[in-house]
């Protein structure tokens, strides 16, 4: 048998792989890594033959040379594939079924970042819907647990919280805001806040007026409305309407 020789038909089986490899390469980057790797057992394969018949790895006959040339070649294609993908994927890209690609993160980081607000007062949620789209802010909509929810994306947060603050109002801290319906007892607890020493400021939100009193001041409705509920009922005693010891 003759040993293998680069001839212009080897040649031409060479290029014809090398064109395969490159096309898969490009088409397929997984099929370029699982050529690769049969093209390595092929390869194998082809050097034990080689050795069990005459003891040596080499010389190869013309056919085992040329496979075990072509299984180079598709090797090295896969091998490159390999190379190019932990490149990019070293530099941040993400590894899809083809080529590492570079994600735009701005979808992601909307969807963590979207803000949201509900109101449970239809006008008002259509007024904040209406104010948004008259201010260009792009928003949508959800509903979760039967509420709808009206969203924005991060770039719009300016605009839409001035536009919510503009027709809700300021957002009120928690726990140290309150708003009684009747005006006459929310007109008593400023008095009572006056007459306390304690700071407060009147804030108008969602429509109505809601007093905001200044921190470390504590739970000053309950111990209002604690006061309110033993003036009450002093004056019922005095009027004789209750028993003492019943209020």
């Amino acid at each position: 048998m003759e040993p293998f020789r680069f001839t212009g038909q080897s040649i031409t089986v060479l290029a014809l792989m090398a064109a395969v490899a490159i096309i898969v390469a490009v088409a397929a980057p997984f099929g370029s890594i699982a050529l690769a790797a049969a093209a390595l057992l092929a390869l194998g394969a082809v050097l034990i033959k080689a050795m069990l018949r005459t003891r040596e790895w080499w010389p190869l006959t013309a056919v085992e040379g040329t496979i075990a040339a072509s299984c180079l070649v598709l090797m090295i294609g896969g091998l490159g594939v390999v190379g190019y993908s932990i490149v990019r994927l070293g530099e941040g890209w993400h590894m899809t079924i083809g080529w590492p690609v570079a994600f735009d993160e701005a979808p992601r980081t909307r969807h963590r970042s979207t803000r949201s607000v509900m109101y449970t007062d239809p006008e008002l949620q259509q007024k904040v819907k209406d104010g948004l789209q008259a201010a260009g802010v792009r928003y949508t909509t959800t509903t979760r647990e039967g509420n709808e929810y009206i969203g924005w994306p991060p770039e719009h947060n300016e605009t839409a919280e001035a536009v919510v603050e503009k027709i809700v109002g300021p957002s009120l801290p928690n726990d140290r805001n309150v708003h009684f319906p009747d005006a006459a007892v929310q007109k008593e607890f400023v008095a009572w806040l006056e007459k306390k020493g304690i700071g407060y400021e009147i804030v108008k939100s969602r429509g109505v007026d809601h007093v905001v009193w200044n921190e470390g001041a504590g739970n000053v409705v309950r111990e209002f409305i604690g006061s309110r509920s033993s003036f009450d009922c002093k004056g019922k005693v005095a009027a004789g309407k209750s028993e003492p010891g019943r209020c």
